[in-house]
């Protein structure tokens, strides 16, 4: 989930968030992880998907508050400096078993975590933000090795369609260098209307329907839907049945949304049939206890087999990513 700065001092009780840990049983790869710098006050709370989650409701005569986005008995609280966030993320990823994590942020934060954690964090890097890296920056960064991935590709937040005719130059590099492209789709922070920096964000635009040209223009392209367009699984259904090219992540909605929605949301998408096209992401921005309560979201569902379980957290990710054998074997041995 992007964040603006500008928001996220106010940011204090968005439900993305989490303090328990799961066991996957297993290697994971996680789609979706940020290295961003601490932003929020030490110590800010955060409340994960099986506690209550308050969705705010407010006068319109009154002013926002963030704060009512609720209180928890066991809240989550985010590290106390920027070094912290970074040791403890790591940390998170070692106790649970994450051998890759698709990691974006600034390039420069990106390369100082992946010296850290060589092998684990895969460097991405978006496009659809206001200052827009240029296509031969992307070339630049492709050959350097810092750039494996496009996402968190975020023009929702900008109110913008994948279609519109500005980021096509940027979904063809995508399709011609083969590097995989996750966008964005679903909701914002609760009250995003409302919510100070989040003035361009438009619900309207989580609709997977948007991407029906794209894939057309580029049938190559590798697609990876983050948080699958929730909550509009019907609509996104429709797409992957229509484009088995392309796939989804559960990222953030494992953790930070009420875990009945989400095991429900999960469950349909795995009835109609698409288990094998399922990605698990964590979205962990602040709170590294993130990283263990997405996994366990997805331990906890009771309609998911072993081994559709399995698929989710490696499998399916693997395939997606193309990695070889020796690549597998090596994530298994270690």
């Amino acid at each position: 989930m992007t964040l603006r700065n500008a928001a996220l001092a106010s940011l204090l009780m968005f439900p993305c968030f989490a303090h328990a840990a799961g066991t996957a049983g297993g290697p994971v790869i996680d789609m979706h992880l940020h290295a961003y710098p601490l932003e929020l006050p030490p110590g800010s709370p955060a409340c994960p998907g099986d506690q209550p989650i308050a969705v705010p409701t407010m006068d319109p005569r009154d002013e926002f508050d963030p704060s009512l986005l609720g209180n928890c008995p066991q809240p989550m609280r985010a590290p106390a400096t920027e070094d912290a966030l970074m040791r403890e993320s790591l940390a998170a990823l070692r106790k649970h078993d994450v051998r890759r994590a698709i990691t974006d942020g600034s390039v420069e934060r990106v390369a100082r975590w992946r010296a850290q954690a060589p092998g684990v964090i895969v460097p991405a890097v978006a496009f659809g933000k206001r200052e827009e890296k240029s296509i031969d920056e992307l070339r630049a960064l492709h050959r350097a090795g810092q750039l494996a991935a496009f996402a968190e590709v975020s023009i929702q937040y900008r109110g913008l369609r994948a279609d519109d005719p500005r980021f096509a130059p940027y979904f063809a590099l995508a399709e011609e260098l083969d590097i995989p492209v996750g966008i964005h789709l679903g909701e914002g922070p609760p009250g995003a209307a409302r919510f100070p920096g989040y003035e361009d964000y438009r619900a309207s635009m989580t609709t997977p329907f948007q991407l029906e040209e794209v894939l057309r223009r580029h049938p190559k392209l590798r697609i990876w839907v983050m948080h699958y367009a929730s909550p509009l699984v019907d609509e996104m259904i429709a797409m992957m049945f229509t484009h088995p090219n392309l796939y989804v992540d559960v990222s953030c909605n494992n953790w930070g949304f009420p875990r009945a929605q989400f095991h429900d949301a999960l469950e349909r998408m795995v009835d109609a049939g698409f288990g094998k096209r399922i990605l698990f992401g964590s979205d962990q921005m602040y709170w590294p206890d993130a990283i263990g309560e997405a996994i366990k979201a997805i331990d906890t569902a009771p309609f998911l087999t072993p081994a559709q379980k399995r698929d989710i957290f490696y499998n399916n990710a693997a395939r997606f990513l193309r990695l070889s054998e020796a690549e597998i074997a090596a994530d298994h041995a270690r």
